[in-house]
């Protein structure tokens, strides 16, 4: 279940979505409603946004720009 709720953050990341779009943090999803324990309900809170917090990280080795070399041997004189 752990790593369903964490690939679930990881492709609400990717569709764009924020932090705080978890959906265990809707109210209807909170222990007060659904009547789990709270531990468990946070370790669902944690799993999810693992899940966004590494997709979005790994985005950032993708999104620094190739390197530009400068080639002047083909220079017109």
């Amino acid at each position: 279940m752990k790593n369903d709720i964490h690939d679930q953050g990881a492709q609400a990341a990717r569709n764009g979505w924020s932090l705080f779009d978890c959906p265990y943090l809707r109210a209807h999803e909170m222990p007060g409603h659904t009547g789990e324990p709270i531990a468990q309900w946070s370790a669902k809170v944690a799993a999810w946004e693992a899940g966004w917090k590494a997709e979005v990280e790994s985005w950032l080795g993708r999104s620094r720009p190739p390197a530009i070399t400068r080639d002047d041997t083909q220079a017109l004189h």
